[in-house]
């Protein structure tokens, strides 16, 4: 199994996870505030879905899919400070499923289109900061298993404040 093969792989296992344990989850469910002052747990699924496609930015150095920002709110949901415009009804849980399914096939395709030598190239992330050009450079290996990390830290908090909203019960198996 090549370097790529396995990234494909636990990509794709850690969002099946994922996927488990917001099944059932009404429509609701995902739009109310799990507890007082918390996003919301389709705030934490799109962010998944920006976040695929900001750093899949950095790995291809192409602007993002402008129809997948829109649909997953980037910069509009999840910590989004200033810019902060969530969806004001709830969201079908079909639409959060789709959205993610097209932002990691992005990040995907990106990874069907390297090699295993590639995935220690450097990119560089730029932007501006106070007028002030910055770059810092990251390695695609680095980027593709910080999704994978990222996933799991946002999962182990979605699934928390799941539990912590009655929304499903804690599981002996779990």
């Amino acid at each position: 199994m090549t370097n790529t093969e396995l990234i494909k792989y636990m990509l794709d296992d850690i969002r099946s996870i994922t996927l488990k344990g917001v099944s059932g989850l009404t429509k609701e469910q995902l739009f109310a505030e799990p507890v007082k002052g918390e996003f919301t747990i389709g705030a934490y699924l799109m962010h998944l879905a920006e976040v695929d496609l900001f750093w899949l930015s950095v790995l291809n150095g192409l602007e993002n899919d402008t129809e997948l920002k829109r649909r997953s709110y980037a910069d509009k949901w999840f910590d989004a400070g200033d810019t902060y415009d969530p969806p004001t009804e709830a969201i079908e849980p079909e639409e959060y499923i789709d959205t993610l399914a097209k932002c990691r096939a992005k990040v995907v395709e990106y990874i069907d289109s390297i090699t295993d030598g590639d995935l220690e190239k450097p990119v560089f992330m730029r932007w501006t900061q106070n007028g002030e050009e910055k770059s810092k450079e990251f390695s695609p290996k680095w980027i593709l298993y910080h999704l994978i990390e990222h996933e799991a830290h946002t999962r182990g908090q979605m699934f928390m404040l799941i539990r912590m909203a009655g929304f499903k019960e804690k599981r002996a198996n779990n």
